[in-house]
């Protein structure tokens, strides 16, 4: 909470009067660190202590140094001026050593001359001068303004020895004195707040001006917006002062104590420098449990300084949002790092393989993943084939369009190869003269090595394998655009991490805002009169009964007949197609059907990749099951896919207990403090009686918490040593890691790739220069 009221000279001078004729009622002023007080309230309209009137000021005692100090800026903010502090000195008259400070005071910040400076009449001419990196203002007039302090030894206290209150400069007006340098302080909860808005990743303008704001104006935050930069940056050193391995290494050390499925690992060379940091949490390791048959896999995003690329394991829960797995910060993009990134993938996932993962087409993957993840079908990402098609050259409309038709409509090898070569002979007719639709050696080896990894992409293939509907690695480009919003390129990476938590805490809130409204509501029924559907609509979550609602309304178009010569093992093999404008039949499938087991198989095998009904089972259900065959109407439960159900995290997983460790306990009981807190302030500063007793016992509980525990520090349990709380501040544990392996060219990044129009006038503008030339010649 923050102080409720300004300190004043008034309390001031009469603390130290009352101590000094030994009454003891007003100890609240004298108990103030003078580091940790704010100076801001309005000039008084009289100042009581003049110094020419030694009675008054001769009299006076303080208890410390800090409490003279604070008495002197006082009174320097009163008249208008800044203070330095001078002398401090451990030493007695004979100047031998001793424990206390004998001799303090302060000086006007005006006294002297800075060294070279053109105004100081002691100075020759300024032809001989060394030159200056930096020209700074004038900001000292020698004044002779001091002030100074000394221990008595009868009482233990300091008193006034000598005051000079004369100066040569004039005086700062009251609506600027927030801008002088010895009344600029942060208390303790404003330091607080500070940590908790960088952690939150608010930028320092905004959470400047929302101290602005709860303090009631920038006059009376202070301290400025630099002093707020120069805190974060100093606190940041300070934070780095042992180096980013050990910090990234005592980071790993913290949250595994915290959560003991927490999982991490890191790479060194032979020179013990860190080169590639892999780490999953529990939360991860348990939605890999449930969820982890397909993951998308990517390494495009740079996040922090140094530019690591960011590997991020992504996948779907069962309401189809995005989930993390597992993240890690690489090296370099070799075969060998992905080789060991999937090992301790796997290790950390007990050995479990997912079914299917998605990555772009670089070579490097593809090796780690055959080394590593044999039995993983290995999908390419359809987006990215598309993208290096334009690349290379291949950007017109009918070759796309055939693209797109190997990709997605196929059902057999047969097929794939008939069209392939279909396609060669449209789309790169020798007699074509336009330039750019020539069958190059260029194109022609991209196209030899796309036809060799066609088991990757085509759907021919695909059909067999279960992806959740997931055809390419755009989940992780999706997952990379929400990154944006947390971490930024500058972030060193102890920042990073730090961001990097606050981006899964904001999935994990949105996923359990789903899991509310789960609870909630129910899917809207179009289709009220589908005995199937309704099977469907408390089972599944709402998006993943919302596909299947879509497939039933097209459904209605098919038309089905039964087709014997399809039968096979007893099954009864029905047609399904619809008509196009000129009503030729299209979309021919093929729907198997045993009415005793209720099994059902279509040729489109959409149950199989995705885990829900197509469009073509659900019309034969419905055909059938009025038809003469009621049976086939109730759905078997092999049909509804668990994954995809509200009750898919219901398993034997479990994660091993958490214990209460200290900094655990610290940081549940500051949320919970700060919460009760924040919530009372809000619902009962409005009344003035309500506002003046909380008040009243805040400062009662304050007092007495601090009669406590007097060596506890802000921001540390009383329980734990600085030590315990931050093991980097242990000199005597040894450094397992002498630093961050360093990238030879760390800020250098794939090129980007041009779209349709720059081809064009790219080419266009080669052309020119090639008629320029000829013209010339």
């Amino acid at each position: 909470m923050m102080d409720s009221a300004p300190i004043t000279m008034d309390e001031v001078v009469d603390g130290a009067n009352e101590q000094k004729t030994g009454e003891t009622g007003t100890e609240t002023a004298m108990d103030v660190d003078i580091q940790e007080t704010t100076v801001q309230r309005e000039v008084d309209d009289e100042i009581k202590i003049i110094p020419s009137n030694e009675e008054t000021w001769m009299n006076l005692r303080f208890d410390t140094k800090d409490h003279g100090l604070l008495w002197y800026k006082c009174y320097a903010h009163d008249k208008g001026f800044s203070v330095r502090e001078t002398g401090g000195v451990k030493r007695t008259s004979n100047n031998k050593p001793c424990e206390v400070v004998r001799y303090f005071g302060g000086r006007c910040n005006k006294e002297g001359w800075r060294r070279g400076s053109t105004n100081n009449p002691a100075n020759d001419d300024h032809v001989d001068q060394q030159p200056r990196s930096r020209i700074r203002k004038e900001d000292r007039w020698d004044c002779k303004a001091v002030i100074r302090f000394q221990l008595e030894d009868s009482s233990q206290k300091y008193y006034i020895s000598s005051w000079l209150d004369e100066h040569n400069h004039k005086m700062i007006p009251p609506s600027s004195r927030q801008f002088m340098r010895s009344n600029r302080t942060m208390n303790e909860v404003q330091k607080f707040l500070i940590d908790m808005y960088h952690k939150a990743g608010i930028s320092i303008q905004s959470s400047f001006q929302a101290l602005c704001l709860a303090a009631g104006g920038r006059e009376n935050v202070g301290f400025t917006q630099m002093d707020h930069k120069n805190y974060i940056r100093t606190k940041r050193q300070k934070t780095m002062k042992f180096g980013e391995a050990t910090m990234i290494y005592h980071h790993f050390k913290s949250e595994a104590s915290m959560d003991p499925a927490f999982f991490y690992e890191i790479q060194v060379d032979i020179n013990e420098e860190i080169a590639s940091i892999f780490w999953a949490d529990g939360r991860m390791r348990m939605d890999y449990f449930y969820f982890g048959d397909t993951i998308s896999f990517d390494t495009t995003y740079r996040t922090n300084k140094n530019a690591r690329p960011l590997a991020l394991f992504v996948g779907f829960n069962n309401y189809r949002e995005t989930c993390v797995f597992g993240a890690a910060l690489l090296y370099d993009e070799t075969s060998a790092t992905f080789d060991w990134l999937f090992k301790q993938f796997l290790i950390c996932m007990n050995g479990k393989e997912p079914g299917a993962v998605f990555t772009d087409q670089a070579a490097s993957i593809a090796a780690g993943i055959r080394t590593a993840l044999p039995h993983t079908y290995h999908g390419l990402c359809t987006f990215h084939i598309t993208m290096n098609a334009k690349s290379n050259g291949l950007w017109w409309s009918p070759f796309l369009e055939e693209l797109s038709f190997l990709m997605y409509d196929l059902e057999t090898e047969d097929e794939f190869d008939y069209y392939w070569k279909k396609m060669l002979e449209n789309c790169f007719n020798e007699e074509e003269e336009e330039e750019g639709k020539k069958l190059t050696s260029k194109i022609e080896a991209w196209l030899q090595n796309l036809h060799k990894v066609r088991s990757k992409w085509s759907s021919a293939w695909l059909k067999d394998h279960f992806a959740c509907g997931m055809r390419s690695s755009q989940l992780s480009e999706s997952c990379n655009n929400h990154l944006r919003k947390y971490l930024q390129s500058k972030l060193t990476l102890w920042e990073f991490f730090i961001q990097f938590n606050n981006l899964l805490e904001a999935k994990r809130h949105k996923e359990l805002r789903s899991d509310y409204e789960a609870l909630n509501t129910i899917p809207y029924l179009v289709f009220t009169n589908s005995e199937v559907l309704q099977q469907f609509v408390t089972k599944y979550t709402q998006n993943i009964f919302g596909n299947m609602q879509d497939e039933y309304s097209k459904s209605i178009k098919y038309h089905i007949r039964p087709n014997n010569s399809k039968d096979i093992d007893g099954m009864f093999a029905y047609e399904l197609h619809k008509l196009d404008q000129q009503r030729n039949p299209i979309d021919k499938r093929i729907v198997m059907v045993d009415f005793v087991e209720r099994k059902l198989i279509c040729s489109c095998k959409m149950f199989e990749k995705c885990g829900w009904l197509c469009r073509h089972v659900l019309r034969a259900i419905d055909h059938l099951g009025y038809g003469g065959h009621p049976e086939i109407l109730n759905i078997h439960t092999r049909y509804i896919l668990k994954r995809w159900t509200y009750d898919a995290k219901s398993g034997d997983f479990t994660l091993p207990a958490v214990q209460d460790t200290a900094e655990r306990v610290y940081c549940s009981r500051v949320k919970q403090l700060t919460g009760s807190m924040n919530l009372l302030a809000t619902r009962t500063c409005m009344d003035d009686d309500i506002y003046k007793m909380l008040e009243e016992g805040m400062q009662a509980l304050k007092i007495r918490a601090e009669s406590m525990m007097p060596a506890m520090k802000f921001g540390q349990p009383s329980t734990s040593t600085e030590a315990e709380l931050n093991p980097a501040s242990s000199e005597s544990e040894p450094h397992w890691a002498k630093a961050l392996k360093v990238r030879t060219d760390p800020f250098k990044s794939r090129k980007r790739r041009k779209n349709r129009i720059e081809i064009i006038r790219e080419r266009r503008r080669q052309t020119k220069l090639q008629e320029r030339a000829a013209e010339g010649k």
